[in-house]
């Protein structure tokens, strides 16, 4: 009896299992594919959030998570920011003077014309972040996470950069009269054609930077080690002879 039993049960696995088969590859074709194969992202699926344009002055959104969020162009005037996650998120044109961004993480979002003048940045991660043209000035950025960043022709006037992290920053074409650079780490960093007058660098790492005049610190190094990353190439001087 029970020979009969197992028989049956392999007939109707039998039968069951070529239909299946046939469903699994049917929803398999269903599925978009890219060239190699990949399922491709619905739309949609990507969506940032966030809120572009907003007037968010003096808003509290401490310790939130707002990673890939949208805040282009945005009021964040006095706005507190502290220990908020904003990683790879967008604040190109932002207001963001005078906000606290103390401790925030900042990892490779765009602030790209951001007004950050004297916002508070203290010991903020913000590793491969983009301060492209961004006023900076009289910031607080002690203590700050800023390798590999851009900060072309960025303004940080007076800004306090002491004990920053700044390894392999682009800095070509920024302001940083009066900046105080006490302690902080410009190893390979590239200041081509910045203004350092009356900046404060005592202390200052500054092995293989290159310096505002195109030199660098040590013999046999040509270039700094991201020298491009997408900053405007900052224009040479016309010289005089080729003209007269």
């Amino acid at each position: 009896m029970q020979w009969n039993v197992v028989l049956t049960l392999l007939v109707l696995m039998g039968a069951i299992a070529p239909t299946a088969y046939r469903l699994a590859l049917n929803k398999l074709a269903e599925a978009p594919q890219t060239a190699a194969g990949a399922t491709v992202a619905q739309p949609g699926q990507n969506r940032r959030e966030g809120c572009p344009g907003c007037d968010l002055a003096n808003a509290n959104m401490q310790g939130k998570d707002l990673s890939r969020h949208n805040y282009s162009a945005a009021t964040l005037t006095a706005a507190n920011l502290a220990q908020t996650q904003l990683i790879n998120a967008l604040l190109a044109d932002a207001n963001l003077e005078r906000a606290n961004l103390h401790e925030a993480n900042l990892q490779g979002a765009d602030l790209t014309a951001a007004n950050l003048q004297k916002a508070d940045l203290s010991q903020a991660q913000m590793l491969h972040a983009t301060f492209i043209r961004a006023n900076l000035e009289g910031a607080i950025l002690s203590q700050v996470e800023l390798r590999d960043a851009g900060l072309c022709s960025a303004n940080l006037k007076a800004a306090d950069l002491s004990e920053a992290s700044l390894y392999g920053a682009i800095l070509r074409g920024a302001d940083l009269s009066g900046a105080d650079l006490r302690g902080a780490d410009l190893r390979y960093a590239d200041l081509y054609k910045a203004k350092l007058d009356n900046a404060n660098l005592t202390g200052a790492r500054m092995e293989f930077a290159t310096l505002p005049d195109g030199s660098t610190t040590d013999p046999g190094f040509v270039n700094s080690v991201n020298h491009t990353q997408g900053c405007e190439p900052v224009a040479e001087p016309e010289d005089s002879s080729e003209n007269s």
